[in-house]
């Protein structure tokens, strides 16, 4: 078992995490876009595993979970481009975002067999934190973190149950809903970051709706938030140039540059 989980030597604040699609628009271009992020060593990178019902994304990271599967993706796939990746991942951390229904059928144990070594942490979307039990604890043995949500709803007693012994970092959802939605509002971020900070010592990342450097500053600089997640941004400019991938990968860099900040 590897020692080190890159996600215990996070920095301490303005943690930049990147979320793409596996297999977007298809295999062989999202190894090229995964590239191009790992390029910018951002702190994280999220590795979404394509999936048929994707309830918790919005209409972007649908649209990029149907390409990926049209071209017919297989978890396995998705997995061993991750694991090709994690070749030059150096300090970034490695998370997948997934359903469970992915890991169900894929099966427990050889999806911690195909993921260990190469991710940090994983957030599996739909796990409820009653049923994470069997699940938590062979990842823990293969030092892997399993990642919190929280959002605006969950209430204060199920936050502490949900917070209690957390690791890598904190998924903060900014906007009630679904991914990609539109207005932030700093207030009552930082209202409920503050609180969950109470709760936890891990960083707390916000992520839904952030789309510009701007947004990125102004949740540095309003509230308490250790840092970003961002992904339909990402994904949105793709279509925005009318699907043109040599024009994407470039907007990509471009984007990229301008949020590290």
């Amino acid at each position: 078992m590897r020692m080190s989980n890159n996600l215990d030597s996070l920095p301490k604040k303005k943690i930049l995490s990147l979320f793409m699609t596996c297999g977007f628009p298809t295999l062989n271009q999202s190894k090229k876009i995964f590239i191009e992020m790992l390029s910018h060593q951002p702190d994280i990178i999220e590795f979404g595993l394509p999936f048929s019902d994707p309830m918790a994304d919005g209409p972007i990271i649908q649209e990029a979970n149907k390409l990926a599967l049209r071209s017919k993706l297989s978890t396995q796939q998705s997995l061993d481009l991750i694991k090709y990746l994690s070749k030059s991942k150096n300090n970034t951390s490695f998370i997948i975002m997934c359903y469970l229904n992915t890991v169900r059928k894929f099966g427990l144990n050889k999806f911690i067999k195909n993921i260990k070594s190469i991710v940090d942490g994983i957030i599996i979307v739909d796990l409820p934190f009653e049923e994470e039990g069997a699940i938590k604890k062979s990842l823990s043995k293969n030092n892997i973190h399993l990642i919190k949500l929280i959002s605006p709803m969950t209430d204060k007693k199920r936050s502490q149950k949900l917070l209690k012994n957390s690791k890598g970092f904190i998924y903060y959802i900014s906007a009630t809903g679904i991914t990609g939605s539109n207005k932030l509002d700093y207030k009552e971020i930082n209202k409920n970051v503050k609180s969950i900070k109470k709760m936890s010592s891990v960083p707390v990342l916000v992520g839904f709706g952030i789309k510009s450097k701007k947004d990125v500053i102004d949740i540095s600089k309003k509230t308490n938030a250790d840092g970003v997640i961002i992904g339909s941004a990402l994904i949105q400019k793709y279509f925005d140039i009318k699907m043109d991938f040599n024009k994407y990968l470039k907007s990509l860099k471009k984007f990229i540059l301008e949020v590290k900040i």
